[in-house]
């Protein structure tokens, strides 16, 4: 399954999902993302996917950026905005398959942000879909060389009962995490605090392995989803 494949199969799902979504749930709080409302997930989304087609990559990724995103769009109802969308999605999917894994970080985005939308609207994803283990592979490759430069412990993580090793070849584990492939990806994108992370199933050196189990800042509050 491509990395394009899994985006637009969010996207997908996250458009019709909004033709469900009343006037007061679209104003609805994302708890990670503070103060954004669910519209302003959408107004994110549909953004990123204009700014790339469109080439306004100065600064991508950062906290000006995404507010440019989601001010452009202030004008605009969840139903307009999920219009933009369905016009520049194909095209920007198109981008991802073309870059594969150098772009796989925006298929993470929009699976991440639509959690949070779900998580808003009380409507929760399929946790066991095919794709979240292929996103749940995905992340910890690309996140293993930044894990092991942080000095933490040797990290033995078993997702769903298979293993993955984070720090240098051939070491001990220092600590080990039990958890499954969406409780990791809410972990490493910032969607658990440290006090939830910390409750999961560990033994060994937990506190030095949390510290480095992020790639986002932990939220100050405990996130339910």
């Amino acid at each position: 399954m491509e990395m394009s494949d899994v985006y637009a199969a969010c996207r997908n799902e996250l458009i019709e999902l909004a033709g469900s979504i009343s006037e007061s749930q679209a104003g609805a709080l994302l708890a990670p993302t503070p103060p954004w409302t669910v519209l302003d997930g959408y107004r994110h989304l549909a953004g990123v996917c204009a700014d790339f087609i469109d080439g306004r990559l100065d600064g991508a990724g950062s906290p000006e950026w995404t507010a440019a995103q989601i001010q452009s769009r202030q004008s605009l109802s969840l139903a307009e905005v999920c219009a933009e969308w369905v016009t520049t999605g194909p095209m920007f999917e198109e981008v991802v398959a073309q870059m594969g894994p150098t772009i796989a970080f925006l298929t993470f985005d929009v699976w991440t942000h639509g959690h949070d939308i779900r998580a808003a609207i009380g409507a929760p994803g399929n946790r066991r879909d095919p794709r979240v283990r292929v996103l749940a592979d995905a992340a910890l490759s690309m996140f293993a060389g930044r894990y092991e430069s942080s000095g933490a412990p040797t990290l033995l993580i078993l997702v769903d009962g298979e293993q993955y090793l984070l720090g240098p070849i051939g070491s001990e584990p220092g600590a080990t995490l039990g958890t499954s492939a969406y409780e990791l990806l809410r972990m490493l994108f910032g969607r658990r605090s440290a006090a939830q992370i910390a409750a999961a199933n560990w033994t060994g050196d937990a506190a030095s392995a949390i510290a480095a189990l992020h790639i986002f800042d932990l939220p100050a509050v405990d996130i339910v989803d």
